[in-house]
């Protein structure tokens, strides 16, 4: 006996059928997160909100252990320090997200610093940040070129950059120390908007303006592309070549702003203003959750990061901790930093192996 058919629904092609709204769809950020969190993806997790929840813990932990450290003037002290590193450090993740980065950042720093406070005597203080971050922005422009048009590799080209900014700041210079405290240029490295310092205030900008250019431009897009994979972008159509010189541009203007603000802070710049710069940068960057591999970042993490490292040095100042113990601690930081991706790369390694279904 054959069986009576049952009967179909009738479907009207033209029908849209709508995805239900879930965390996902109305918000991508949420629904990252979430998603994270459901999949337990430590990865992910540690690169959004651990360097974050190591400084809520690090802060705890100091104003427990050390009074002095809960005062505001002093709060105001470690965010207006990890200012000058973070402003340059927004540039560095931009560029270590393309799958690159830039060695010769401090000696850029130097010679921007110098010309903010060379010039400001003469022409005033606005000027004197421009001149800054045009310096920055054309050191910047020639490590481009050298990486893109020479096609030298970009460790080598910064370094050798870093080397030919560093002599060329001493010609320049004489060996001599530029200084002026105008209360103008003074103001942007050492004032407050209520009890919050100028240039963290500055600092939280360029972090807005880094996470906008990433986030919310096509410019962006193509920096975490070419950072996955830069062979797979340029085969689907993306300027590669283009993409890497703004990079480094990029890098450039926002080291001479750091650098103009680090002069205002001091009074004073010269040669080999601050030596291992480059270093804590990158090592802020890393630390912050920015894959050194490229392809992934936040500028979250970076400023975290930032705030974090100003904190460990403010701390051990309090405690009169000797400066050479502070030398090596701020190093045992650094090499942690620096060796945080590969950890995190093998913990991620080994959770997989083990929800990997057994056959």
């Amino acid at each position: 006996m054959i069986e009576p058919a049952l009967p179909v629904k009738s479907v009207n092609p033209l029908r849209t059928v709508r995805p239900a709204k879930t965390d996902e769809t109305v918000n991508p950020e949420v629904g990252l997160a979430s998603r994270a969190i459901r999949n337990l993806d430590w990865d992910l997790l540690w690169e959004k909100f651990g360097i974050a929840t190591v400084l809520a813990f690090v802060w705890i932990l100091a104003a427990l252990a050390t009074p002095r450290f809960a005062n505001l003037d002093n709060l105001a002290s470690v965010l207006r320090q990890s200012a000058f590193v973070g402003v340059a450090a927004v540039g560095m993740t931009i560029a270590i997200i393309a799958g690159t980065f830039d060695l010769s950042v401090g000696s850029t720093q130097a010679l921007s610093a110098w010309t903010a406070v060379a010039i400001a005597p003469y022409f005033g203080a606005l000027p004197a940040f421009i001149a800054a971050v045009a310096v920055g922005g054309t050191i910047g422009l020639l490590n481009g070129s050298l990486v893109v048009l020479v096609r030298i590799p970009a460790f080598i080209a910064t370094l050798g950059t870093m080397f030919l900014i560093s002599g060329l700041t001493f010609i320049l210079t004489n060996g001599q120390t530029a200084r002026f405290n105008g209360k103008d240029f003074v103001w942007w490295g050492n004032g407050l908007i209520g009890n919050i310092p100028v240039p963290f205030i500055l600092f939280l900008f360029c972090a807005a303006i880094g996470a906008f250019i990433l986030h919310r431009t096509s410019f962006g897009r193509y920096v975490f592309t070419i950072g996955s994979n830069a062979r797979a972008a340029y085969v689907a159509g993306v300027p590669v070549g283009r993409t890497i010189l703004f990079v480094f541009v990029v890098v450039g203007l926002f080291t001479g702003l750091g650098a103009a603000l680090l002069g205002s802070r001091l009074y004073s710049a010269g040669p080999g203003l601050e030596p291992g710069f480059e270093l804590n940068i990158i090592a802020t960057v890393v630390l912050g959750g920015t894959r050194l591999a490229g392809g992934r970042g936040s500028m979250f993490g970076t400023v975290a990061a930032a705030i974090l490292f100003a904190t460990l040095s403010n701390v051990l100042n309090l405690n009169h901790v000797d400066a050479f113990v502070q030398r090596v601690a701020v190093g045992l930081v650094l090499l942690l930093a620096l060796s945080v991706e590969g950890v995190r790369q093998r913990l991620v390694e080994r959770w997989n192996r083990r929800q990997r279904p057994s056959s």
